[in-house]
């Protein structure tokens, strides 16, 4: 028993913690695919595959430079785990960037070989920090950051863009939500007046030529 015991204390930290790091990458990853889809819809530009794989990779390079100069992202806070260096402290702006490209070569091999072995080629290991303690805390503001870009991801995601919202009230749903009658979608008709409101009073002509044949728009306009 005391052999078990001590071949535990002695397994490195990248194996001991190895499948909640794991699920931390991943989740960070999925996130940084949000919060970078969730860009383009903001920017509201063509999101083709060629857009949304750049989009989603330089959120990531962020989002592992963040991690790089905190040790935190938001889903390791969430696991309890922060990255450091050998001796304790964070990463740096190196390994950070590094580690974007290397975490999806260790997502693969890990699981099958039970080792980090990319994280040990950067020097940088797995620390559990147990939650509501003060060092967890401490990495909140990093954590609410993308936590925040990610909920404004969403946002953008279930709000039309200005073109999605001029393109509705063009077609024949959008002529029944303008003219008082039972749209398909509620949401989706006062979403789009909101959005194109919005659009004309920032300057938009087409947006406002649109507004301007929209009696609901036009009362939202002149309120």
């Amino acid at each position: 028993m005391s052999d078990a015991l001590f071949s535990s204390e002695a397994e490195p930290a990248d194996t001991r913690y190895l499948w909640r790091l794991w699920l931390a990458d991943v989740l960070d990853l999925a996130t940084s695919a949000l919060v970078g889809w969730g860009a383009l819809r903001a920017m509201d530009v063509d999101r083709t595959p060629r857009a949304l794989v750049v989009a989603a990779v330089v959120t990531w390079v962020l989002m592992s430079l963040a991690g790089g100069l905190s040790g935190w992202t938001l889903w390791r806070g969430v696991v309890g785990l922060r990255l450091v260096d050998e001796s304790g402290t964070v990463p740096g702006v190196v390994p950070g960037i590094l580690r974007a490209f290397v975490v999806p070569v260790d997502l693969v091999l890990g699981p099958v070989l039970q080792r980090r072995y990319c994280d040990r080629l950067l020097k940088v290991q797995p620390e559990p920090v147990a939650p509501l303690t003060r060092k967890w805390q401490r990495g909140l503001g990093w954590q609410g950051a993308w936590l925040a870009l990610a909920l404004a991801a969403v946002w953008f995601a279930v709000m039309p863009t200005p073109r999605e919202a001029l393109g509705h009230l063009r077609k024949l749903d959008g002529w029944k939500c303008c003219n008082g009658r039972t749209p398909p979608s509620a949401f989706q008709c006062s979403t789009s007046v909101w959005r194109a409101v919005r659009s004309a009073k920032g300057g938009d002509p087409d947006a406002q030529k649109v507004v301007a044949n929209c009696p609901r728009a036009s009362a939202e306009l002149g309120r």
